[in-house]
């Protein structure tokens, strides 16, 4: 940890700001850093834009992200320069992957911390607090467990689980591993244990996360537990809904989708990226999986949970992909009828496999592409739709609409937060958010549904 001297903050307690970017992964991480310091260190204030020491949790997925982490670091740059906030640690994934980059071209910034050095987060804060400058860059990866606070970043109802950290896949246009690690489970009881605190703060709906929540358990024992890890938070008393993100196809097995089917409170919603149909495409992603594999996988799952929903994503204009590949995954998804779907324009990413190979597809090629691919799954999401008319599905209330009165916001098992679509709800009663309630879909819209108590 490299430490330099600047002027000091003259305060008693330091008000902390938090700008959390990129996945619920890095959420759970910001939750879990303020924590750290939040108490008899510092004061959360609500605003990244007025407060003593800015704290901004990075994302470097993909170009865009990156440009967005960017982009808010010169932003709060901006308001240090006009005094709003007094100092700026920046954090996180982008910092791991570019560290001497970011130390480079922005000397503004006061602290770049990497994505495994959490634990050092009071310390860090204290010292740029006192005028000094802080590097720590370390190990990647930083996995908490069951016995350090949380501050919630979402509503209270619905809090994001984390089971695990980095990821043993080798995806060609993936970099994650680099700035995340490989594979590391946290034990069963020490999730359960953690799942309990979160219900008895309030959570109805627990969404288990990671970067690939469907090896859970293979580094710790040689099988994949996640089946088993369901089993136990089933169990648990006062949770409604778990819902599953981020499974990886290849590792789905058949005690994962009777675990689906058979216990009471796992959402019959599968998270499971396929990124493409094309054999080409895939064994150059190094997806470790089949076309007619994955078909075989989605008709099995769909038999054995009937009224499964599917989100996935694919890529678009990977290397090497061409008009008969783009044809074919259109077709696949024609044929598949997938509920929940986004599409990803690839993205060369500095240090992937996939950014070294020949034939890169034009830019121009990747939004046509990206175009007709959504404006299919726009039809077909509407097809999906229409079978709910005049059902009565149970929806977790999330808020009132603010532009409608009479409205409310909500979502069914299907339905993922800030992903997925929303059920919107029409009633002149007054109903709780966190609350569930039986609703009569009356009309829908492409990706929403609309309906009544």
């Amino acid at each position: 940890m490299q430490v330099t001297s600047r002027n000091p903050l003259k305060m008693n307690k330091i008000r902390i700001g938090m700008l959390s970017l990129g996945c619920p992964k890095t959420l759970v991480d910001s939750e879990t850093i303020l924590g750290k310091v939040v108490g008899e260190q510092c004061d959360l204030v609500p605003s990244v834009t007025d407060c003593d020491v800015a704290l901004l949790n990075t994302c470097a997925f993909i170009q865009d992200a990156q440009k967005e982490s960017v982009d808010r670091i010169l932003e709060l740059i901006e308001l240090k320069k006009e005094k709003r906030i007094r100092a700026l640690i920046v954090m996180g994934c982008l910092v791991q992957r570019f560290p001497k980059q970011l130390q480079s071209e922005l000397k503004e910034v006061d602290a770049f911390i990497g994505s495994g050095e959490y634990a050092k987060i009071p310390e860090i804060v204290n010292r740029v607090a006192k005028g000094e400058h802080v590097v720590s860059i370390g190990v990647p990866g930083y996995l908490a467990t069951s016995n350090e606070a949380r501050i919630a970043l979402t509503p209270p109802h619905y809090r994001y689980l984390k089971i695990s950290e980095g990821c043993d896949h080798v995806c060609t246009f993936c970099t994650i591993p680099s700035f995340r690690g490989k594979h590391r489970s946290r034990t069963i009881e020490d999730v359960v244990t953690e799942a309990k605190q979160l219900v008895d703060d309030g959570a109805k709906e627990i969404i288990l996360t990671g970067q690939d929540t469907s090896y859970f358990g293979r580094d710790l024992e040689g099988a994949f537990l996640l089946p088993r890890l369901l089993q136990e938070l089933d169990k648990i008393s006062g949770l409604e809904w778990i819902r599953v993100l981020y499974a990886y196809p290849s590792c789905i097995t058949s005690e994962f989708m009777e675990a689906m089917r058979d216990l009471e409170h796992v959402c019959h919603y599968l998270d499971m990226p396929l990124q493409h149909a094309s054999d080409r495409m895939l064994l150059a992603m190094k997806r470790g999986i089949t076309k007619r594999k994955t078909m075989e996988l989605v008709e099995k799952f769909r038999k054995t949970v009937p009224d499964l929903a599917i989100r996935t994503t694919f890529i678009v204009g990977f290397p090497g992909e061409t008009g008969d590949d783009f044809e074919e995954l259109l077709a696949f998804m024609e044929n598949v009828k997938f509920e929940r779907l986004g599409i990803f324009t690839y993205s060369q990413e500095e240090g992937s496999a996939a950014a070294r190979m020949p034939h890169q597809v034009a830019e121009k090629v990747k939004q046509e592409r990206l175009e007709r691919a959504m404006q299919l799954q726009q039809e077909i999401s509407k097809q999906n739709n229409q079978k709910w008319l005049g059902k009565t599905l149970q929806v977790l209330v999330e808020e009132r609409d603010e532009k409608q009165p009479g409205l409310w916001i909500g979502r069914s098992f299907m339905d993922a937060p800030e992903v997925d679509g929303n059920v919107f709800i029409r009633t002149h009663k007054e109903i709780r958010p966190g609350s569930f309630h039986p609703v009569k879909i009356t009309s829908i819209k492409e990706y929403d549904l609309l309906g009544e108590l």
